[in-house]
């Protein structure tokens, strides 16, 4: 009588260890589920905010002093949340499980020493792995990503000997299915708003809401022969006349974990006249009545062609008594140059880029207050009307809303049932069977062809 093909009599033992027992078997699904599931966590909360992501990547890619093509950077972020969010959701479903753990492995052995360098260096506050969902000390992401690195390495050797819930013959779509869900989700956040927002300016709440002790601190970029420098608070500032020029006001938080979470969470927006710099952020901000704010973050990059539109807006603004200003993170020169173009008849204010990109996601983008609450934020270019002043546009400023909630809630849904139906065909596609011609089957297929092809145990 000849033994079977899975038996363990002919599994040499790795690192000492039965990778066909089930204590072994056992280890390997909690790992895999536990790693799964943060990788999902840190995946989605980057997919849901891309705007979130890039502008972290840029960070990154700033204090390293390196300048990349801006649509490289781009599709670089947007890659960064789908590889995350897939790897995590095959790991946890049991699908390409030789593939899913190395690459489980080599994205770690990147992440690694780069969360090293962030610990060691501290070149920004936080290192966004779970972006604004979740903020961790830089240290603590070190020793996060340690962890992962040992369970990916356990992975990339036992993985594949543990079950599925999802059968090989069916994991290709698993991952169009998985693939399709997160792209969805980027597309959002990225062309309209984040369906889910972790930041400290959410639809419904007030837009100027100060806590009396937020006082953010600031650091100060000069440039001098090409050459970035920054000047905290505390510091002699240089003087302009020895060939230093004023760049930026950058509000940063204290050393320390604790801190970086409450000025995360504060809302320090300020806006400010670019001309007399005087704070107008009470007169603007607050107050009763309808407002449109024009926020821009990077006025430098914003299109001249816009600016139709933009204006179209103000018109259809002022025919509905509703006021319009704009928000822009720019030197006076900038602005008085988009005042040459565009011709704006709407007031424009100056606010640190950071507030405005906390703000709303988008340049330019939109946000409409009543009362000094915030009831819906929008990129400009997702409201789907060119002429504001056509006759077709709706009078009520709440028609270019939309239900986020509703929308990840739907697509969440639809996305799980499909999933769902995966593993429910893949146990009854298991029940058909007998052992031996599963196994065989399995041998059929080149991603699974080891004959441990066997559903979660």
């Amino acid at each position: 009588m000849h033994s079977s093909p899975s038996s363990s009599s002919t599994i040499k033992p790795i690192l000492g260890l039965n990778p066909e027992s089930f204590s072994v078997k056992t280890v390997t699904w909690i790992i895999r589920l536990l790693t799964g599931a943060v990788f999902i966590f840190s995946g989605f909360v980057k997919a849901i905010d891309p705007w979130g992501t890039l502008y972290k990547i840029e960070d990154y890619l700033a204090v390293m002093n390196l300048e990349l093509w801006p649509s490289l950077v781009k599709v670089g972020a947007f890659a960064l949340c789908a590889v995350e969010f897939i790897i995590g959701v095959m790991l946890c479903f049991g699908t390409f499980r030789r593939t899913v753990a190395w690459g489980a492995t080599a994205l770690m052995c990147f992440m690694l020493p780069l969360t090293l360098w962030i610990a060691i260096a501290n070149p920004v506050a936080d290192c966004g792995c779970f972006g604004d969902a979740f903020i961790i000390s830089n240290w603590a992401t070190f020793w996060k990503n340690v962890v992962l690195m040992i369970a990916v390495i356990w992975l990339s050797i036992f993985n594949k000997y543990a079950g599925w819930l999802i059968t090989p013959g069916l994991q290709w779509i698993a991952l169009i299915a998985t693939s399709g869900f997160c792209i969805a989700v980027e597309a959002a956040g990225y062309f309209y708003q984040p369906l889910m927002d972790f930041r400290p300016y959410p639809v419904g709440s007030k837009i100027a809401e100060d806590t009396p002790d937020a006082e953010p601190v600031y650091k100060f970029i000069y440039e001098k022969d090409g050459v970035k420098k920054e000047f905290s608070e505390s510091d002699d500032l240089p003087d302009e006349s020895d060939g230093w020029t004023f760049i930026d006001r950058v509000a940063v938080s204290e050393p320390g974990i604790e801190s970086r979470i409450s000025v995360r969470n504060e809302k320090t927006l300020r806006l400010w006249d670019y001309e007399s710099e005087e704070d107008v952020t009470e007169e603007m901000l607050s107050g009763s009545g309808d407002k449109l704010i024009l926020v821009m973050p990077e006025l430098e990059k914003v299109s001249i062609a816009s600016t139709w539109k933009i204006n179209s807006l103000y018109d259809w603004a002022s025919s509905h008594d509703i006021d319009m200003i704009g928000a822009v993170a720019a030197t006076k020169e900038d602005i008085e140059t988009w005042e040459d173009l565009s011709m704006p008849e709407y007031p424009i204010y100056t606010a640190e880029d950071t507030n405005l990109k906390e703000l709303v996601r988008g340049n330019p983008a939109v946000v409409f207050t009543r009362d000094g609450v915030i009831l819906w934020k929008s990129t400009l270019r997702s409201i789907n009307t060119n002429d504001f002043m056509d006759s077709a546009t709706a009078d009520n400023p709440m028609a270019f809303s939309r239900n986020d909630k509703a929308i990840l809630i739907n697509t969440s849904a639809l996305y799980l049932s499909v999933m769902a139906c995966l593993v429910t065909f893949s146990f009854l596609f298991r029940m058909r069977f007998s052992p031996r011609r599963l196994i065989h089957d399995d041998k059929a297929l080149p991603e699974e062809s080891s004959s441990h092809d066997t559903p979660a145990q």
